[in-house]
């Protein structure tokens, strides 16, 4: 006999997401109930469309109460919790199903992973993962407390049961989603309230510390870890994440002594996790210690696939450790252990197309015939079961423009309309010198996340082109204010450079020398110039680089000009970046190093 279900949520302003939720639910929970704390949107209209039951209620600050709220109205015999950002699909929704037609034990708490996604897109190969609790026994006294993270409460009699066949996918984490509802702020001012309450509870202070983490504070995130650190007890349920975040922000501020004593830590306590062996091979790749790196990695291989309640990372036993040994060997030229490495990640995980495009990048160094490379890479974009539009990125990415706009077209042609398609196909264009074709091009919609990168295309190809009398009016339609804060810069970039070629007067793009956007765009319209030898534009051009006040401005045209071939402009920047700046790396070193010998 099947289990029937309640599902029980929360809700405010949830009118983006709330659909795509209730629509993968709908067919398998028997009612749902909603605790509405103050919409304003249209989310109780989409609520009350797929027939849920909504409850208005006052947000007090205190995410336990409002889900206790939710469990009162709930009528059958178990309880699935879902945030309106959640989403139940694919086989993990068949596998759900699976569950609530089998004999259900009362005494469990079922525990299913969450599938974070984070970033600027819902991307697989950036997803973090969570084991929360999702389904109980209703009617059994289980209940939540904790004003924000709510904490499960239950009786000594009733236990946790994970069960690994049944994942959610979470969008919560998406920076446009927690932008939107201003989450952090929300959640730190919160926390502090309940620290002041608790000021000796490190779960509190772990809390907001991945609230400043998300906040790109790692400092104060860092504090409040090692707050929570003090008399760190391996047994508590946030113990190994709590050592994983302190190993990820001493990471990211290159304190790597730190990071590997925590390290030390983390294995100590727990043998299995590979995450922690993973942050360590990626601290020696730093450190130039190639044999502990490849030692690490080995360790992640050996664990493999880690316990439930140390996988945080997707990837870190198995297709990420194969890539990073893959690009190890690389580095010593040893093909053949490269490829067998690329291989086993794509075997392991053929959605990561990053090992597609190392073994483009191998076929490459290996100068392998055309014909060849395109049949190797077709037969892993098989494998991928993805459409060739992989094989086109990938001979973007090795500098075969042409080859990749054959893919590009041949896509178009089957069908294929993507805006991800048509800005791949302008970036060729271009790049092969096809200007008047890029101009000619159909324009993007203004609401598209590539129109200011399309756009700046245009400007380019016209500028090689001598037709500098339209340039401004390709600029006059953008309203600056729908742009992302990257469009604004290429938006900005490209009046600077219209400037440049007109004769207008320049303005300073950036004062701020920590800022690095600026420069990746302007590196951008130099390399096109590279690429098309384009020399006359280029002079004009590199003039970009006087409008920002970044010390790294060298070191960084250095590099370009090395990876084209120009050595002598190339070691003509390091030396000045070094002169001027003492701004210099391992690589500009190398460089230089490999200029004495020639």
């Amino acid at each position: 006999m099947r289990n029937e279900v309640s599902l029980c949520m929360i809700v405010k302003n949830e009118e983006e997401y709330l659909p795509q939720c209730l629509e993968s639910v709908k067919d398998v929970v028997d009612e749902i109930i909603i605790i509405d704390t103050g919409s304003t949107d249209r989310t109780i209209d989409i609520a009350k469309s797929y027939r849920a039951k909504v409850y208005p209620y006052k947000w007090n600050n205190n995410f336990s109460e409002a889900r206790n709220e939710s469990l009162k109205y709930a009528t059958k015999d178990w309880i699935l919790i879902l945030d309106a950002d959640d989403e139940l699909k694919g086989q993990y929704k068949d596998n759900f199903k699976a569950l609530v037609n089998m004999e259900l034990d009362e005494k469990a708490v079922y525990i299913f992973e969450t599938l974070n996604y984070y970033g600027d897109k819902a991307d697989n190969n950036c997803i973090t993962v969570n084991l929360n609790p999702r389904m109980f026994r209703n009617n059994r006294g289980i209940h939540y407390e904790g004003e924000i993270h709510n904490q499960l409460m239950y009786k000594n009699n009733q236990y946790d049961a994970i069960c690994n066949d049944v994942k959610i996918y979470h969008y919560g984490y998406l920076n446009k989603t927690i932008k939107a509802k201003d989450k952090r702020n929300r959640n730190i001012s919160i926390l502090n309230e309940k620290i002041k309450k608790e000021p000796d509870e490190g779960f509190n202070y772990f809390n907001l510390g991945n609230e400043y983490m998300a906040l790109g504070d790692t400092r104060k995130a860092l504090e409040c870890y090692y707050k929570a650190y003090e008399n760190f007890n391996p047994l508590t349920g946030f113990g190994p994440i709590l050592l994983l975040r302190i190993i990820v922000a001493n990471y990211n501020i290159r304190e790597y002594n730190t990071a590997l004593k925590f390290v030390d830590i983390a294995t100590n306590n727990y043998d299995k996790f590979s995450d922690a062996y993973f942050f360590k091979a990626l601290i020696y790749k730093d450190l130039g210690k190639i044999t502990l790196q490849i030692k690490a990695l080995e360790k992640c291989i050996e664990i493999g696939e880690p316990p439930a309640k140390l996988k945080f990372f997707y990837g870190s036993g198995g297709y990420k450790a194969y890539y990073e040994l893959a690009n190890v060997y690389m580095l010593f030229k040893d093909y053949d252990m490269a490829y067998k490495y690329y291989s086993k990640a794509i075997d392991d995980n053929p959605d990561y197309i990053d090992s597609i495009y190392g073994i483009g990048h191998l076929l490459k160094e290996k100068a392998v015939p055309v014909k060849e490379f395109k049949e190797t890479i077709e037969t892993f974009c098989s494998t991928a079961a993805k459409d060739y539009s992989i094989a086109a990125e990938t001979f973007y990415n090795e500098g075969f423009y042409k080859t990749a706009l054959d893919y590009v077209e041949s896509l178009q042609q089957a069908g294929n309309k993507s805006e991800k398609l048509i800005i791949l196909k302008a970036k060729c264009l271009i790049r092969s010198g096809e200007y008047e074709k890029c101009i000619n091009m159909s324009t993007l919609d203004e609401k598209s996340d590539f129109y200011m990168e399309f756009v700046m295309y245009k400007i380019l190809s016209n500028i090689s082109l001598g037709k500098y009398d339209d340039l401004s009016a390709l600029l006059v339609s953008v309203d600056q204010k729908t742009l992302s804060d990257r469009d604004n810069k290429i938006f900005e970039v490209c009046s600077e450079l219209i400037k440049l070629f007109t004769n207008g007067k320049s303005s300073m793009l950036s004062e701020d020398e920590n800022e690095k956007n600026y420069i990746f765009i302007i590196l951008e319209i130099c390399e096109i110039m590279l690429i098309n030898e384009d020399f006359d534009e280029l002079k004009v051009a590199v003039n970009l680089l006087n409008l920002i006040n970044n010390k790294y401005v060298l070191l960084y045209l250095g590099k370009l000009y090395n990876a084209y071939g120009y050595f002598d402009f190339a070691k003509k920047e390091i030396i000045r970046s070094i002169k001027e700046f003492e701004v210099y790396d391992n690589e500009s070193l190398d460089i230089l190093k490999s200029y004495s010998y020639i």
